[in-house]
């Protein structure tokens, strides 16, 4: 008997298994957003804490009609409004810190000075605090206060995650750690430090200006 042999066709390999230059290119209106994915993270983020925020200002108002201590008249808006100055003026520092992005060291300056008026803002609030216990105005002391200490309190802590988070990236920038690979970070970081500094300006004026219902 003749045995015959079959010749075994070669396996491609795998790089031409996977030859991925073969493909079609995706379609132009499938490029990329000009903004990150952490940025429209942030921007979500922050419509969910927009309705928290709303919730508790609509509670307030309504408790307000209720209230039975000493309430609106114990606040100073006029002391508290140079505060408040201070940390609307940090939006525009940050403003100039990513315009100067290129410049490291001045971009790195400003977001410190950015961090360093929201941490102002925090002691002028501290000292508030303070105050309004001294005079008796504590959280449980009537409906009012207790909204507000809710919401400035809540607030508060806001604008500390966020001098935080611009003082640690100011010092990385300052240093050169910070690259353009990072600019998705720096973007929804902005969005957040704006959306707490108009928060800021609706709460003073509910809170310390408006005479309320």
């Amino acid at each position: 008997m003749t045995s015959k042999r079959h010749a075994i066709a070669p396996i491609p390999r795998v790089s031409q298994a996977l030859d991925v230059s073969a493909l079609p290119l995706p379609p132009k209106h499938m490029d990329a957003s000009p903004r990150s994915n952490g940025f429209w993270g942030m921007a979500v983020f922050l419509v969910t804490d927009t309705v928290i925020f709303l919730l508790l200002l609509v509670a307030n108002i309504y408790l307000r009609r209720y209230s039975q201590g000493p309430a609106q008249g114990a606040l100073d808006p006029g002391t508290t409004i140079w505060f408040s100055l201070g940390l609307w003026a940090s939006s525009g520092a940050l403003v100039l810190a990513d315009s100067f992005r290129k410049q490291a060291k001045v971009s790195g300056i400003l977001y410190i000075v950015t961090a360093a008026l929201g941490f102002v803002f925090l002691y002028g609030q501290a000292q508030e605090y303070i105050k309004l216990n001294a005079q008796g105005a504590t959280v449980d002391a009537d409906l009012f206060f207790t909204g507000f200490y809710t919401l400035t309190g809540l607030h508060g802590l806001h604008v500390a995650f966020g001098a935080l988070a611009l003082l640690v990236t100011g010092v990385l920038r300052f240093r050169g750690l910070l690259d353009g690979r990072r600019e998705g970070f720096t973007a929804a970081l902005g969005l957040y430090w704006h959306f707490v500094d108009a928060v800021w300006v609706v709460l003073f004026l509910l809170l310390y200006v408006w005479g309320g219902p």
